[in-house]
């Protein structure tokens, strides 16, 4: 006699809550009428980001005049932040800055479209093109807005945004020093010292340069170089070892 296939039993309460979950993801339809903000934003309340930006699409091909049109360039934007799709993000920003110059939300676009070009830099290995394109939004942001709410950020993603840059570099720094390429070090780390001040890694490349000068028996350039660390970076942990490079060099001609 062949058994009977049981069939799982599940409680009810867990049936009724997983039927909820899918009528609710999939059934879900939006009230607001077509071309509206408020269709857009209804969608975006409800994490439907793709369709809020076909929304907010559709109200300013149809009403690019409304008082409410500045916001929904910002709100499509910040749809694209939520889908990480941030080349996008930075046109919408762009665009709203350039049809809206007038708007209250100008600042605040300036900030995000820096943000968002920062945002698309990956490693160090990659591309670090977004990051310098990033860094001259956020320098103008600085000029235009000094006293901002948002300046210290802006600051910080410029020493975040050196960094990167920095790091970079450095690298190719060591391929020049593998390759036994002592001149093409010495520009790339005299560039660093003159481009990239705001850098966490800073002490480094002075240090770095430092070393080589005085493998190259450049005296002046050795110490040129150490004073503008200890100077800057009086508590930098190779500040000892600077103290230590002056102390054995020559007196330096009077």
């Amino acid at each position: 006699m062949q058994a009977r296939r049981s069939t799982p039993r599940w409680p009810l309460p867990l049936l009724a809550a997983g039927l909820a979950a899918a009528l609710a993801g999939c059934g879900y339809t939006n009230p607001h009428p077509a071309g509206s903000y408020e269709r857009a934003l209804a969608y975006a309340d409800r994490g439907k980001h793709r369709e809020a930006v076909d929304a907010y699409t559709a109200f300013l091909r149809r009403s690019p005049t409304d008082s409410l049109a500045a916001r929904a360039q910002l709100e499509k934007a910040r749809s694209y932040f939520a889908t990480e799709e941030y080349p996008l993000a930075a046109v919408e920003l762009q665009i709203l800055r350039q049809e809206y110059p007038n708007s209250d939300l100008v600042e605040e676009a300036l900030f995000e479209e820096a943000r968002s070009h920062l945002l698309q830099v990956g490693g160090v290995e990659r591309d670090v093109t977004p990051a310098r394109e990033a860094r001259v939004l956020f320098r103008s942001f600085l000029q235009i807005y000094p006293v901002s709410a948002r300046a210290d950020a802006v600051r910080d993603h410029l020493v975040e945004i050196s960094d990167v840059l920095v790091l970079k570099q450095l690298g190719v720094v060591e391929v020049y020093r593998q390759l036994h390429k002592p001149d093409a070090m010495a520009v790339t780390l005299d560039r660093l010292i003159a481009e990239e001040p705001e850098t966490r890694h800073r002490d480094r490349i002075l240090l770095d340069r430092a070393r080589l000068a005085l493998r190259r028996d450049e005296a002046p350039r050795v110490r040129e170089v150490l004073e503008m660390l200890l100077r800057e970076r009086p508590d930098s942990r190779h500040a000892d070892e600077a103290r230590r490079l002056l102390d054995g060099l020559p007196a330096a001609a009077p």
